[in-house]
């Protein structure tokens, strides 16, 4: 049983991988909700972006991860997600005076994005 579910599990993976590599540009809501509709947990940063950390998201729409930036600032992460649009949009209790925020997540690779708000840059996601 357990051997089904692990190839399930690796199946949906390959699927999204390959859906969001044949996105060039914006992710549309078709591959926004293939990527994280069962949850996700996704890398934050990385070496050169200034931050690093982790944020899972679960498929009832919450998250919860944290970041450290590279002056030791941890940032905690925390509430809620949904897919609106072409938008990935957040509500994180101690960010952005707890409002919501809807990004656009721009594909860099098959598995990751640049992540923007209007023209802003905000970072930088992996999985």
């Amino acid at each position: 049983m357990k051997a089904i579910a692990v190839t399930t599990i690796i199946a949906a993976l390959i699927s999204t991988t390959v859906a969001v590599a044949e996105t060039k540009g914006a992710l549309k809501n078709k591959h926004l909700t293939m990527l994280i509709e069962n949850g996700i947990t996704l890398k934050l940063g990385g070496e050169g972006h200034g931050y690093v950390g982790s944020l899972k998201l679960t498929k009832d729409g919450r998250g919860t991860g944290s970041a450290k930036t590279d002056s030791g600032r941890t940032i905690n992460i925390d509430g809620t997600w949904a897919v609106k649009g072409d938008q990935f949009c957040r509500t994180w209790k101690d960010l952005d005076e707890g409002k919501e925020v809807c990004e656009t997540w721009i594909s860099t690779s098959p598995r990751s994005v640049d992540v923007y708000k209007g023209d802003q840059k905000l970072g930088v996601n992996s999985w």
